[in-house]
């Protein structure tokens, strides 16, 4: 049973972990509340599908992905040795 224990707690530990920035939390503040959930939606399924893909991602350094979303240019840092996915920019667009 420890080992079952053991190996839960270390797929646990590498989960990647979802950041939002307090210098960005004003903005994110500004959104109607339908586009903050589906940006919110979106990082912590971009965070899982990279936890799942963890083995295909670059073992050196983050990379950064920029994406529209509900009318949104949104900038996130996928850093996969430090599990973590940040939010990095956030500006109203017209698409």
């Amino acid at each position: 049973m420890a080992s079952i224990e053991s190996a839960v707690s270390e797929q646990l530990a590498q989960a990647f972990t979802v950041f939002v920035p307090l210098a960005l939390q004003p903005q994110m503040d500004l959104l109607p509340p339908d586009v903050r959930h589906a940006l919110l939606g979106e990082l912590f399924r971009l965070a899982v599908q990279a936890w799942h893909e963890r083995s295909l991602l670059p073992r050196q350094g983050p990379v950064t992905l920029e994406f529209p979303l509900a009318g949104c240019d949104v900038g996130v840092e996928l850093d996969a040795p430090r599990a973590r996915l940040t939010l990095v920019s956030l500006a109203r667009g017209w698409h």
